[in-house]
């Protein structure tokens, strides 16, 4: 017996279809969709997705998420956004309003890129390990929307989203402005050892 869907539920089902297949980003770690802060004059902003997904009983998690400054701003900051995120193991709940996405779900491989951005923090006490806040599209930006975002080595200008071995990238701060990321590559920095070894000179002095 075919159940006949509510049409609040239909109508969630339309606006989560058309998000996704204008919007969304499948990678290893699940689906995207991002919304730009105060979006909603003009587009469905992250709680009207959820909402929609809570109808669907699709389960989600909202993260604030960060966008590349567009060239026709003033501001260089980057744009705040919140992303909807579906986890890929939740996916399945997906595919009854969305029958489609099975097979290129099936068909993501695993050294897919994931929602963060692997960054190397030298500290006084060694290395931390973080991830950028950064919406999930970031492995398709343009080198000229990367470096918008400060993803390319600060000092050669190497795109730091390729995965060279001796490339990774660590936080190198300027000491004038400690508060400000930096991205460098391994090469340029050393792999962070000379400024690790500074940042612990400098708390030797301070104890």
């Amino acid at each position: 017996m075919t159940v006949v869907a509510a049409p609040e539920v239909r109508a969630a089902q339309r606006q989560i279809v058309g998000t996704i297949n204008a919007s969304g980003r499948l990678n290893a770690d699940g689906l995207a969709m991002w919304r730009e802060v105060n979006c909603g004059e003009w587009k469905a902003t992250a709680a009207d997705l959820s909402a929609d997904l809570d109808l669907l009983q699709v389960p989600y998690i909202i993260v604030t998420a960060f966008r590349f400054p567009l060239a026709t701003a003033s501001s260089k900051a980057m744009r705040e956004g919140e992303e909807v995120r579906i986890p890929r193991k939740d996916l399945g709940h997906l595919l009854p309003w969305m029958p489609s996405l099975e097979q290129v779900i099936a068909d993501i491989p695993e050294d897919a890129p994931r929602w963060a951005f692997t960054v190397f923090q030298p500290r006084a006490d060694g290395m931390a390990i973080a991830g950028l806040a950064l919406s999930a599209e970031w492995p398709s930006w343009s080198k000229k929307q990367a470096r918008a975002a400060r993803l390319v080595c600060a000092e050669c200008d190497y795109d730091l989203r390729d995965k060279a071995e001796d490339r990774a990238p660590f936080d190198v701060r300027l000491p004038e402005q400690p508060k400000r990321r930096r991205l460098v590559c391994g090469k340029c920095c050393n792999d962070a050892i000379d400024e690790m070894e500074r940042l612990a000179t400098l708390a030797g002095k301070s104890s």
